[in-house]
């Protein structure tokens, strides 16, 4: 049982739009999420949304893509620029080993 991680990842999503992850994680679970980057939100109150919703989520590609799934349906938000996959893809490739691809 070691203590938190901090992870970090900048991925490009396929229309150049660049996602910032930076997460603490402990046990394989995410403890706290940050995202940013040249991309934007609709409404601009929905990041921290989903910034919240990622706390305690176990840092696995199924479980990340039922939750960003999740919070783009429960909210409407809508990505600029990103697509819900490219938030996923972002998260995962902070997880050592990762690319993100």
């Amino acid at each position: 049982m070691g203590g938190t991680t901090l992870l970090s990842a900048d991925y490009k999503a396929p229309g150049g739009k660049l996602l910032r992850v930076r997460l603490r994680e402990a046990d394989g679970r995410i403890e706290s999420a940050k995202i940013s980057g040249d991309f934007f939100l609709i409404p601009e109150d929905s990041l921290p949304k989903l910034e919240m919703m990622l706390e305690d989520v176990p840092l696995r590609e199924k479980e990340l893509k039922l939750l960003v799934d999740r919070f783009f349906r429960g909210t409407s938000a809508q990505g600029l620029g990103v697509a819900p996959e490219d938030f996923v893809k972002a998260i995962l490739a902070a997880k050592p080993g990762e690319t993100g691809s």
